[in-house]
């Protein structure tokens, strides 16, 4: 999968705002983000956006909404993480069937 840079940016930038709170949307293929904060609102922005690349933080409401989702097979994923010493980062996946399977995330300029 490959973003552009500032698109990450972005994307690290509401996260590291709100570490604790859901951070859930999607990127559509204007690279423009669209959070949703509802089981209701993300399926309908994924209906609407069929080319759109999930974004998400590992909080317990975010896990909780994304558990419920009924993926397409070829849903791209991207996860915000925070590893134990406290630094954000970027996964990528790709759904193939029940499975997440990891993906390269690149950055463009």
């Amino acid at each position: 999968m490959k973003i552009k840079r500032t698109t990450a940016n972005k994307i690290m930038g509401q996260a590291s705002k709100q570490p604790d709170n859901c951070l859930l949307g999607i990127l559509d293929s204007n690279e423009r983000l669209i959070n949703a904060f509802t089981l209701d609102e993300i399926t309908q922005l994924l209906s609407d956006h069929s080319d759109s690349v999930l974004f998400f933080n590992q909080s317990t409401q975010a896990s909780d909404i994304k558990d419920r989702i009924v993926y397409s097979d070829g849903q791209q994923h991207i996860e915000v993480f925070q590893d134990t010493e406290g630094v954000f980062g970027l996964r990528a996946y790709l759904q193939k069937g029940k499975i997440q399977t990891p993906i390269t995330l690149e950055l463009s300029d």
